[in-house]
């Protein structure tokens, strides 16, 4: 109890050490008074819960009481009001306070009988109520409407604060070095990445998670209930009811970069469909159209966000940002040709290639699960596709001059490692059944160096990019095929690479990337 005491007293102490700026420290001063009274009113609570005196019964000082004990409502009753007010509309009704008392868990114990009914017929008298209301019946005293207004905003500002907290604990947990990157950033890019971190993330674990259902039927469902959220998160709608933390954050940001566009996510959620529907591609432009939805489709998102090189518009960026996505994912393909045979019965390679090169699937999944030395019409076939792949990185690096500057750098990066990964294929002897294709760290960190003594980018504007034989995706991004010049970056300072890693980091996240 004395700790429980010392700790309501010294709080505000805590605060003025936390805050750390001048202009925190401020709003602390401005309400100081306000904040001891709150800290008084506490300490009072848990010396009468240690005396067993005086503690009453009655819901609303128990509701009352709840919210003292919490560090999250005790300065702003309102952060609870703005949670529970799903529908967006400013107020809450009978159906979102009964959820609240239902499911919040501070009460969940302790708790008179018929506390929530009671509480009920208290605070909504059949009918919602509003955030000036709330307040004055919280504090059992009157509230005025610009303080109400006020504690408002910030509690809504609170409400997606710790939605990208939310986020920035998922992208720390699951992406380590990816996170490390992110802290170099500009704090509204890195809080927007880790935003488009969690949904890709998310969605992907849909059909590929740990605790995924087998059944077809339930993974499209899920997914057409994962792309109607997207919609009604990208229209920027208020409406909460059905949407988490990771999902405001998410629309937070696409509020935030207006240049973002909805149809990278949308074709996402089309290539987790095709990765429950299809397991056989037939030709090259079935391919295509997968590896775009779910490699491609990663730069798009985070473009907006990274930006482009002065003069240069996002859409003459796009094309190049596609055809590096179709790289890293053919390179993907062949580098886990043998895994994914073995393990998911999968072969990605069109079956039109197959058949040119003289190579069965049934060759594939034998020696995949049996062991065995690719043939000569097998490595026929891997030479085609890594020439491919390298057709595709060509046309990725004729653009990194139409990136800002700070991402150019990971950006050459990211394809110079994949590039190096096909050359691993080329230096097993094409044996991707048994033995995979990758980089040792120190493999990693010397590509790096030779990217500083190339001749220099060509100014952005000067470049041209003529068109290429498109697949029959009409709808999809123009590839391209002028060969790019050798590129050069000169020394940056170690804030700006910190910076620029996080777009190449961002190549790395997805699972098929």
């Amino acid at each position: 109890m004395v700790l429980g005491v010392l700790g309501a007293l010294t709080a505000p102490v805590v605060v003025f050490a936390a805050m750390g700026t001048l202009d925190g420290f401020g709003k602390v001063v401005g309400n100081f008074p306000k904040i001891l009274n709150y800290q008084m009113r506490y300490a009072t609570r848990v010396l009468q819960q240690g005396s067993g005196a005086g503690v009453s019964n009655d819901p609303l000082d128990v509701f009352r009481s709840k919210l003292d004990a919490s560090d999250e409502y005790r300065y702003n009753a309102l952060r609870l009001f703005v949670k529970y007010d799903t529908n967006g509309d400013g107020s809450i009704d009978e159906s979102e306070l009964k959820i609240c008392l239902a499911t919040e868990p501070l009460f969940q114990t302790g708790l008179p009988q018929d506390f929530s009914s009671k509480i009920v017929s208290v605070m909504s008298k059949g009918k919602g109520i509003g955030p000036e209301e709330f307040l004055s019946v919280v504090r059992g005293q009157r509230s005025t409407p610009d303080e109400a207004q006020r504690l408002l905003s910030d509690a809504r500002e609170d409400q997606v604060f710790s939605a990208y907290e939310a986020c920035r604990e998922l992208t720390s947990e699951y992406a380590k070095t990816f996170f490390l990157a992110t802290l170099a950033m500009e704090a509204p890019k890195a809080k927007a990445t880790w935003a488009i971190y969690a949904w890709c993330r998310r969605v992907d674990e849909i059909v590929d998670g740990p605790d995924v259902d087998p059944d077809p039927a339930v993974q499209r469902a899920a997914l057409e209930e994962w792309n109607s959220r997207l919609e009604r998160m990208y229209k920027g709608e208020a409406d909460n009811t059905g949407l988490d933390n990771f999902d405001i954050a998410f629309r937070n940001m696409m509020q935030q970069f207006p240049g973002s566009d909805i149809e990278p996510y949308r074709e996402m959620v089309r290539g987790m469909v095709m990765d429950i529907d299809q397991d056989v591609y037939q030709t090259w432009d079935d391919l295509y159209l997968y590896c775009y939805r779910v490699a491609s489709t990663v730069g798009l998102m985070t473009l907006p966000v990274m930006g482009t090189a002065p003069g240069v518009t996002m859409e003459q960026a796009k094309d190049p940002a596609v055809a590096l996505g179709i790289g890293l994912q053919i390179t993907n393909i062949l580098r886990d040709v043998g895994e994914d045979a073995r393990d998911r019965g999968r072969i990605y390679l069109p079956q039109e290639d197959l058949q040119k090169f003289g190579v069965t699937p049934e060759s594939i999944l034998e020696r995949a699960k049996n062991g065995g030395v690719p043939d000569e019409n097998y490595k026929a076939l891997m030479k085609f596709q890594i020439a491919r792949a390298r057709d595709y990185y060509r046309q990725a690096e004729a653009g990194i001059a139409l990136l800002s500057p700070g991402a150019q750098l990971p950006v050459a990066v990211a394809a110079e490692l994949y590039k190096k990964i096909l050359d691993k294929i080329e230096s097993n002897g094409y044996d991707n059944f048994n033995t995979r294709a990758y980089l040792s760290r120190e493999q990693k960190m010397m590509a790096v160096p030779p990217l500083y003594a190339s001749p220099p980018l060509p100014s952005p504007l000067s470049l041209h990019f003529p068109p290429r034989l498109q697949p029959t995706h009409t709808h999809l991004p123009r590839r391209l095929c002028m060969l790019p010049p050798r590129t050069h970056f000169p020394f940056p300072s170690a804030q700006s690479v910190s910076a620029s890693m996080i777009h190449f980091s961002t190549y790395f996240y997805h699972p098929c990337v």
